[in-house]
């Protein structure tokens, strides 16, 4: 194990916390928020400790945590939501590290709840340490309801989270090592003054890692992504890819009623009982039940600017197709030439002309729906592209995606704020935007005089004028600083492409930025695609660079 020495306060009295926000919590007639004696010294802050290893058991740091959180609230449950599948890209659920607290937005309550305790973590003390009491749980990162907050960058704090999931269902808690393992004052009374960052070998994969292309992975209470669509939809639970608590009874009940060994798993023995009983498609080297076409592996072209073939697109429907319309035709391939019901039903949930025959627009618009998702834009509806559309159109998104197959949605949260200027008495909803953006100040709406003092802080900081006020200068400096690389969400690079994209693209995925899309960038697109849930394509799209910069506001 490594271990990195950093200085920390020398204060040792013993204190009594006073948890932040107190006031607030009681007021919305929560419980208190947990208190106890502390010493006066804090806890280092850790740095990002990103997953290595494959070895999801539950650390002792992150139980002790969950069942502080859910005992003292009587909400969520500690026996799950901490780890993960070693299939799930770089996660701290994969070692173990991590806590999903189940609380929703919509449930003003779980909401308050959330709210309160996340404030009361990333809030300074009152000493004016910033994050003081995550610290002291060696807690690394939270994200919660499209936000996330760093104790490794406090100064950037609530900033907004645009990641595939945007946890509005749950609290997301990464730890440490130290935390994982409850090195921290919270629980031993006395302040960290070092960083272990954790073993130095991997110990033998408790879940090794399989295929996804190739067989259907084990996946685990907190595992999301398309085959836990898939399995839902089975289940008869809402399709949401997300393995959650009722998810969990679903399946727990459908084990017991097809004799299979009641684990609250999507294991081997459930996804052959699955294939065996034509429910989901087979994968891998098993026969397929039904004979389905092998798709066509496009011809190797040489690489040029992206050009979506050109169509004429349709007015899309008002109301998008609903995914029950869909699931009937998961199992189903189509392709050119294809006729029926179900390409009417592919064709309204494109939005392009339901005549019911695959010719050359339908063709085009499967493309554009692919590359969009990161899909092989092989123009082919397979049990992939079903279940991608089935996504889309649960979540009232597919009319969205359909309106163009030309140009890509890249509006940011301040895109439509640029002509609004806002200062000291400026109230609604775009101050609010400006103060989860600026972080370190309550999102209340109403532009005071912590407000002038952030913006003043954040305009010094980007070399503006000093004014306090919000324009679009100060809009501009916030999108570049959160959306880095939204210039290129339209721009297609593949093996062999060229320029200042591709430089792009490699200094944010820290590699050589020699602007030559090589085998090395292939590589770490794919990477990076395994870690954001999307297809490992090596070929980079919008969702490809978002998922990019993602990371990037992680660092």
């Amino acid at each position: 194990m490594s271990r990195v020495a950093r200085a920390v306060g020398v204060l040792t009295i013993p204190v009594i916390t006073v948890p932040f926000a107190v006031t607030t919590a009681e007021a919305a007639g929560l419980p208190k928020l947990p208190s106890k004696s502390l010493p006066g010294a804090l806890d280092v802050a850790p740095p990002y400790e990103a997953q290595r290893l494959c070895d999801p058991v539950a650390k002792p740091g992150v139980v002790a945590f969950a069942k502080l959180m859910t005992s003292n609230y009587g909400v969520g449950s500690a026996a799950w939501g901490i780890t993960r599948n070693c299939n799930s890209g770089v996660t701290e659920h994969s070692e173990g590290r991590a806590w999903d607290w189940m609380l929703s937005v919509d449930k003003p309550g779980e909401k308050a709840i959330a709210d309160a305790v996340t404030q009361w973590l990333s809030a300074p003390d009152a000493q004016g340490r910033p994050g003081a009491m995550a610290r002291r749980f060696g807690i690394m990162y939270i994200i919660w309801n499209k936000r996330m907050w760093r104790v490794y960058d406090p100064a950037r704090g609530w900033a907004a989270y645009t990641g595939p999931v945007p946890h509005t269902d749950h609290v997301h808690f990464s730890f440490s090592w130290d935390g994982a393992y409850a090195r921290t004052s919270w629980w031993t009374g006395r302040a960290l003054t070092t960083v272990d960052l954790g073993p130095a070998a991997a110990p033998k994969p408790t879940t090794p890692p399989q295929a996804p292309s190739a067989v259907y992975s084990l996946l685990v209470v907190g595992s999301t992504g398309a085959d836990v669509a898939l399995a839902q939809r089975v289940l008869g639970v809402t399709a949401d890819g997300v393995f959650g608590p009722k998810t969990l009874a679903a399946l727990q009940t459908w084990q017991r009623a097809h004799g299979l060994k009641v684990t609250g798993q999507l294991d081997a023995a459930t996804w052959a009982k699955m294939v065996a009983l034509k429910l989901v498609p087979p994968r891998g080297a098993t026969a397929p039940a039904t004979p389905v076409p092998a798709p066509v592996t496009p011809a190797p072209v040489t690489p040029v600017p992206h050009t979506p073939v050109p169509h004429t697109p349709t007015p899309v429907p008002a109301t998008p197709t609903p995914a029950t319309a869909l699931a009937p035709y998961a199992k189903l391939t189509l392709r050119h030439g294809s006729s029926g019901a179900a390409v009417t039903a592919l064709q309204k949930a494109l939005g392009v002309t339901a005549d019911g025959q695959f010719g050359p627009k339908t063709e085009a618009a499967v493309k554009a729906f692919q590359s969009r998702r990161n899909l092989p834009a092989t123009g082919i509806v397979g049990p992939t592209t079903w279940a991608a559309l089935m996504t889309a159109s649960s979540a009232g998104s597919s009319s969205t995606a359909s309106r163009s197959t030309t140009t890509p949605r890249t509006s940011t949260p301040y895109t439509a704020l640029m002509s609004t200027v806002l200062r000291a008495g400026s109230r609604g909803a775009a101050v609010k935007t400006l103060q989860r953006a600026l972080g370190g100040v309550a999102v209340d709406g109403a532009y005071g005089a912590r407000t002038v003092a952030a913006v003043s802080a954040f305009q010094k900081a980007h070399r503006l004028p000093t004014t306090g006020v919000t324009d679009a200068k100060v809009w501009q400096a916030l999108e570049r600083r959160d959306y880095p690389l939204r210039a290129y969400y339209a721009t297609v690079l593949r093996p062999g492409s060229r320029g200042a994209a591709v430089t792009a693209l490699q200094k944010g995925l820290g590699i050589t930025a020699d602007g030559s899309f090589g085998p090395q960038t292939q590589n770490a697109v794919k990477a990076l695609q395994g870690r954001a849930k999307l297809a490992r394509t090596g070929v980079v799209a919008t969702l490809t660079w978002q998922a990019l910069e993602a990371e990037l506001r992680r660092r």
